[in-house]
């Protein structure tokens, strides 16, 4: 039960933490709410790594935590970004599909999923599809849903490499892994030069920060402590509050197709995560 809860507290805070950095990011540029944000999270995850005494992982693990960072940087870049230009309840939904690479890596390595995954990785991907799509003639593409699926693969990256990195400490993998990224996004300030940031954002910034590194840091452990394929479905419950969110503070409105598609997206992860 505690790697199941850890995973659910994890999908709480990133669903919370999203919400308020898509809200963040329809004013402000992107690379600074993932500048303060990702910065936030290196300081907190550093403290609690260095107060709990566990030795630095080996080389091995630490490349692995360093490469999930970046690619989970990415991740979050094409996240904000969506959440900032498309519909939230219709964009994190498709994000979410991110818990499907595990599961493809299980079959991979010789794991074949279950008839119940099966059909639950038919009810994401088809809920995606249909989510991701606004009804009538021509079909267009939902804003945002592009970078929604960039997204996904990128969080898909992370969830698989920090399962191998996870194993040798979840809290140092957890700070390489931020580490890794806020190296990066130094390298890209100090190249691209953008404006000052306004005072007044800082504090939401670092509170994005905040929640999304407790997020890291319990489905770190949590992935120490139960399957990853199961960990990673619970962690990726996040869109539910991203959604209701949305739906609460601004009052977003989908169709009832795309509303559909949300419903069998999560329907679907939820069933490859019983099963």
């Amino acid at each position: 039960m505690v790697p199941v809860a850890l995973a659910l507290g994890a999908s709480i805070a990133w669903g919370c933490s999203d919400f308020l950095a898509g809200l963040k990011t329809r004013r402000l540029a992107v690379l600074w709410v993932l500048v303060v944000s990702q910065g936030t999270g290196l300081a907190l995850v550093l403290v609690a790594a260095l107060v709990s005494g566990h030795a630095l992982p080996g080389g091995h693990a630490a490349l692995l935590a360093a490469g999930a960072g970046v690619a989970e940087l990415i991740g979050f870049a094409a996240l904000y970004r969506a959440l900032a230009v498309g519909a939230m309840s219709v964009v994190a939904p498709v994000s979410a599909t991110a818990a499907l690479l595990p599961v493809v890596v299980s079959v991979a390595t010789g794991r074949p999923p279950t008839a119940a995954q099966a059909l639950g990785i038919a009810f994401a991907l088809c809920g995606a599809a249909l989510a991701s799509f606004e009804p009538g003639a021509g079909r267009q593409v939902v804003a945002g849903a592009g970078l929604a699926l960039i997204a996904a693969l990128d969080f898909g990256i992370f969830f698989v490499g920090m399962d191998l990195a996870a194993d040798e400490g979840a809290l140092w993998a957890v700070a390489l892994n931020r580490a890794a990224a806020v190296a990066v996004l130094v390298a890209i300030v100090l190249v691209l030069r953008p404006g000052p940031l306004e005072r007044t954002a800082l504090l939401p910034l670092a509170a994005v920060g905040a929640l999304d590194i407790a997020a890291n840091t319990m489905f770190a452990i949590a992935l120490t402590l139960g399957m990853a394929a199961i960990v990673s479905v619970l962690g990726s419950l996040y869109p539910l509050a991203t959604v209701v969110l949305a739906r609460a503070v601004l009052h977003e409105h989908v169709t009832g197709s795309q509303r559909a598609g949300v419903v069998a997206a999560l329907a679907g992860i939820g069933l490859v995560s019983l099963a």
